[in-house]
């Protein structure tokens, strides 16, 4: 089984010099085959400590985590986020006050 799976959100950050990966997790696990499924957010703005909220997308195909190759049937799908930087993790989420609408779309090809 190969998922096509993309997660679409405003993703926002607060601090700066800080940078957060938003993963793809399957099971708990991350995709292995072909590739991770990752967006990363950087955020520096010299002196000061900002918000950012662009909007955001990731996206990608899975066919295989740590575990072994996906199989057809129940699949718990998740996005993650966390410390991409050895400076630490931002204060940092999904969406913004109930204002944005997010989804998760999956698509199984079957070979």
């Amino acid at each position: 089984t190969i998922l096509k799976v993309e997660f679409h959100s405003q993703f926002w950050q607060y601090q700066n010099g800080r940078c957060n990966e938003y993963s793809f997790q399957f099971d708990g696990q991350e995709c292995t085959q072909p590739a991770p499924i990752v967006n990363s957010i950087y955020t520096f703005f010299g002196s000061n400590s900002r918000t950012v909220a662009p909007p955001g997308e990731v996206s990608g195909f899975c066919n295989a985590t740590s575990r072994g190759p996906l199989q057809s049937g129940q699949l718990s799908i998740s996005v993650h986020i966390r410390d991409a930087c050895s400076g630490g993790s931002a204060y940092t989420g999904k969406g913004w006050g109930g204002k944005v609408t997010s989804y998760i779309l999956v698509e199984e090809y079957c070979p």
